[in-house]
């Protein structure tokens, strides 16, 4: 009989990571790796959705996730240029506070949703996910151009994933309360509450 060489990592006993954990009050310290550059420099006129620009400044503009950590240049950006889209996770530094009830830009005025399940701005830990349109991808420089971004200028930036369409998109996918609005207020432009819009807006 021969032997068989036993790897000692199939030897290593049970552990547990996660009990530790478990207690929200913990703080979390994250460091960006760059920031956006964006065309807009303003709440008022910056779309709320990457693929919302009804009522926006400008419509839909190009802009840059500028990679400014020299440890991950150039290599960290390479192969990048292979995908179409990806994923942005931001740090939206500007907002403060938050509640749990919100009145979403869409749906009837008088109606609140549950913070969870809208996509408010304003979140117990300032975190946005934008999934954006990639133009184009500079390592040396450490830039990627990007299409559909709903976050100011100089938004700080703490990660960048691609986008895969076999492990990101659920066609099936419900999206709850949004199902039950009207065609047009479910997949048209966000509503203003002020008016007229600012005159740098497009109407």
């Amino acid at each position: 009989m021969c032997s068989v060489d036993i790897d000692p990592r199939s030897q290593i006993p049970p552990k547990e990571y996660t009990d530790a954990f478990r207690d929200a009050a913990q703080p979390i310290a994250m460091e960006p790796i760059g920031y956006v550059e964006s065309p807009y420099k303003e709440r008022f006129g910056t779309p709320r959705q990457p693929v919302v620009t009804k009522l926006t400044a400008g419509g839909r503009q190009e802009g840059a996730i500028v990679i400014t950590r020299k440890d991950m240049l150039p290599h960290a950006l390479q192969d990048l240029d292979g995908f179409t889209h990806c994923w942005l996770i931001a740090h939206m530094h500007l907002n403060t506070g938050y509640k749990s009830l919100v009145r979403p830009p869409r749906g009837p005025k008088d109606v609140k949703r549950g913070l969870l399940a809208t996509r408010a701005p304003h979140r117990p830990n300032q975190l946005s996910l934008s999934a954006l349109q990639i133009t184009h991808v500079d390592a040396a420089a450490g830039r990627i151009g990007v299409l559909g971004l709903d976050l100011l200028d100089g938004t700080p930036v703490l990660d960048v994933k691609p986008y895969v369409p076999p492990f990101d998109s659920f066609p099936e996918a419900r999206y709850g309360w949004i199902e039950e609005l009207s065609d047009g207020d479910a997949l048209g432009a966000d509503r203003l509450d002020y008016w007229p819009p600012p005159a740098h807006l497009d109407g």
